[in-house]
């Protein structure tokens, strides 16, 4: 499992139960019974009974990154955790790895564990023990496991009987982030209800990636393919960081929670045991599979294609009357083309930005405690913004926080993507607060280089960003027994904000890094209204799975479904006119990839891979395929590998149908290669190693290159983009220098020479 956590686990401060914040493997919340640790911990049910099911969560999977340092005197720690609405928990033990300061005072000192507020078990300090690693177990109680709770950590510390310096370094207990929670559930029989939407099949509690199997009759048309992709783009932007995967069934029965897509002429053989009633008019049902009540079928029907697209449309713009077994729907009207650049998730540009409307609860502003966390913002732009030569993003910060006692002592740090931005000096006590006012460059001094080539950018903002604030507040010790013990506070204001009043768009492509990252230049448009999905005329389950994945992905970037999407097939591209391009085949499809042969970064065959570029992909091949040696086509400019094994690619090149437009290509050497260049989407650590215009993936290797031409997209200000032209042809400038200056020679002559003839006049 593999998925990013839009959040850190906060200290010293309850933590708010978000729904995105139910990070567990779709189970959790709760720890510990309360038994003291020296008992021996219950037996468990067994798993291996009807209906029970094991799972393991680490705590590094509910948003500890790291170990868990707990420091002074009284330090908290809060984990959300979160039960899925279909599960209940039977049993579940909590299995900490710990370790006490050698310091510390055994008997008085202690980890208590809490959900909530409710004390679970207490962990006591033992003097053969302190200094090194410990490990026990816990026995939780299952009625403490409810839909959104917090778990706990407390640390009690002492290290002598007199008077104590509260943070004194000596009070410190470590938690190790692979810690693990195990829980045996048990799956419960929801009724089957339109009202619990999106439940069962996305349950915003699951933290886990989502995996939402789509079943079709035995070959489905592209009509009925659009459809899925809508269901897939709504899918995704619900499941967001989470990631979502959507096996394709072609006429088979699904082993878990799924959407079933049928017209009364398409329906799949393999559910014949289901009522997938004939019907008139566009219909929503929710189903359950005749021999497991459990596991619910999302039915979308409608008479023909154009009715299930309805059906679809209904369901994602939520105006269906969704409640009972059974919705038919009587019309739908989509709301009005998106603009660009408006995408629920985007921070919008162009003006100031609250910093309170960037997050979704005011708390998230503020923090109060012994050691205070960072706040966090979460920041999401555009790919394509242009900041070469820019000057940076203003920021208008105002903040609180609790004065120190000395001068000096309090500082406020500022980073963005963990890169450090500038730093404030707090005043000591009897100052309130403080307003400021920075500038967050966007790349280091001395990247302005590497900025204009435009081709890696090396900006400090992306797709994908994070502002962080981390105050550092000392508490202040007036000596021998008189320590201050109470925690410190401190808060960004609401109402501070970001200027980005001054952001234009214009890249270079194609880059597949700001696809990867950003789903550009498709979310360009929320709704993809300019975009095409072209799949083979039959496609095969893995391609169809491929873009599924791939509309996904774009709904999690922009928090909209693709309700104006165009899927054709290959046959049929030139109908795509002028739109941007997502073509998913495996292997050569020749009716399109063969027409587009001199305009592909790479080619892929089974049994043989061509590239156009004639060194760089030689050694890469050659290395992996078994000591297969590259022989040149001939071609001018391409290089063909005889090679053997499984090979998935991600390319991206100019549209060859519209100037201007682009072309993002998921292929691969067979079907079953395939989902690999869509698992990439989906892997934080694959992700960061796509870029260029060209990436392969060999299983878990992830190699990108740089092989085609460069085109530009979007518009700026005339003489800035006169400005960047010349910048970015320096012979064109030296030799545009060169006319301005025999121009201004010319001229001086002229005046020069008039001015003599004139003095020569008056003499004469």
């Amino acid at each position: 499992m593999s998925f990013r956590l839009p959040f850190p686990f906060r200290a010293s401060c309850p933590s708010r139960p978000l729904a995105a914040a139910g990070l567990l493997l779709g189970l959790v919340a709760g720890v510990a019974s309360a038994a003291p640790a020296a008992r021996a911990p219950a037996a468990a049910p067994a798993a291996s009974a009807p209906g029970l099911v094991t799972q393991t969560v680490r705590l590094r999977d509910i948003g500890a990154y790291g170990p868990i340092e707990l420091r002074g005197v009284e330090h908290s720690v809060y984990l959300p955790l979160s039960l899925r609405l279909d599960e209940s928990v039977v049993s579940a033990r909590l299995k900490l790895n710990h370790t006490f300061s050698p310091s510390l005072l055994p008997e008085l000192s202690q980890l208590r564990v809490l959900i909530d507020s409710q004390p679970l078990a207490t962990v006591v300090a033992q003097k053969n023990a302190l200094g090194a690693p410990q490990r026990v177990e816990v026995e939780l109680d299952p009625r403490y496991f409810v839909d959104f709770a917090k778990l706990h950590l407390q640390f009690i510390g002492h290290y002598t009987m007199d008077c104590e310096f509260p943070q004194h370094t000596s009070l410190w207990a470590s938690v190790g982030n692979d810690s693990t929670l195990e829980l045996v559930t048990r799956r419960l029989v929801l009724r089957n209800d339109l009202a619990l939407l999106p439940a069962p099949f996305f349950d915003p509690r699951d933290g886990r990636r989502l995996e939402l199997p789509f079943v079709f009759a035995r070959q489905p048309s592209l009509a009925t393919v659009k459809s899925a992709g809508l269901l897939a783009s709504w899918f995704g932007a619900l499941a967001a960081y989470r990631g979502a995967t959507f096996p394709v069934l072609y006429d088979t029965a699904p082993q878990r929670h799924a959407v079933v897509l049928a017209t009364n002429d398409e329906r799949p053989a393999a559910l014949a045991g289901v009522q997938l009633p004939r019907v008139e008019v566009p219909t929503l049902m929710v189903a359950s599979l005749p021999d497991d009540p459990a596991t619910k079928l999302l039915l979308v029907l409608g008479r023909d294609a154009a009715q299930l697209e309805q059906a679809a449309q209904a369901l994602v713009l939520g105006q269906a009357a969704l409640s009972g077994e059974r919705a038919g729907v009587r019309s739908v009207q989509l709301p009005p083309p998106r603009a660009a650049y408006d995408a629920p998730n985007f921070v919008k540009t162009g003006g100031k930005v609250r910093l309170g409307d960037l997050v979704a609860d005011p708390s998230a502003l503020q923090v109060r405690g012994q050691q205070l966390q960072p706040i966090r913002i979460n920041l999401r732009l555009p790919a394509d913004i242009f900041t070469w030569e820019a000057p940076g993003m203003p920021i208008d910060l105002r903040f609180r926080y609790t004065p120190p006692r000395e001068a000096g002592q309090g500082v406020l740090g500022v980073s963005i993507n963990d890169r450090y931005v500038q730093s404030f000096r707090l005043a000591s006590a009897g100052a309130g607060g403080t307003g400021e006012r920075l500038t967050l460059p966007f790349a280091a001094p001395g990247g302005a280089q590497v900025t204009r080539s435009l081709t890696v950018p090396a900006f400090q903002l992306g797709s994908n960003n994070q502002l962080q604030f981390a105050f550092e507040l000392p508490p202040g010790d007036d000596g021998k027994c008189r320590a201050t013990t109470g925690g410190a506070q401190a808060a960004i204001d609401p109402d501070s904000t970001l200027d980005l009043s001054g952001i234009e768009h214009y890249a270079a492509l194609p880059n597949l890094a700001f696809f990867a990252n950003g789903g550009f230049p498709f979310t360009k448009f929320a709704d993809l209204a300019q975009t095409a999905l072209v799949l083979p005329d039959a496609p095969q389950r893995t391609e169809l799975q491929t873009a599924l994945v791939a509309l996904g992905q774009f709904g999690a970037v922009t928090g909209a479904a693709a309700t104006r999407l165009t899927v054709l097939p290959a046959s049929q591209v030139k109908q795509a006119g002028d739109r941007d391009l997502l073509v998913v085949a495996a292997g050569a499809y020749a009716p399109l990839l063969e027409a587009w042969g001199q305009t592909l970064p790479a080619r892929l065959e089974a049994g043989q891979r061509a590239a156009s570029t004639l060194g760089r992909l030689a050694d890469a091949g050659a290395e992996w395929f078994s000591g297969a040696q590259p022989h040149v086509v001939p071609r001018e400019g391409w290089t063909e590998l005889q090679a053997r094994g499984p090979l998935a690619a991600i390319s991206g090149f100019e549209s060859p149908l519209a100037a201007g437009r682009s072309v993002v290509l998921l292929n691969a050497t067979d079907a079953a290669a395939l989902p690999a260049a869509a698992e990439v989407l989906l892997d934080p650590g694959k992700l960061r190693l796509v870029r260029g215009d060209l990436v392969l993936v060999r299983g878990e290797s992830v190699d990108a290159f740089r092989v085609g031409e460069i085109y530009h997209v979007g518009e700026l200000r005339w003489w800035r983009w006169l400005w960047f032209q010349l910048h970015t042809h320096p012979f064109l400038l030296a030799a545009l220098g060169l006319l301005v200056g025999l121009g201004l020679s010319l001229i001086a002559f002229r005046v020069l020479r008039g001015m003599a003839a004139r003095r020569l006049a008056a003499r004469g």
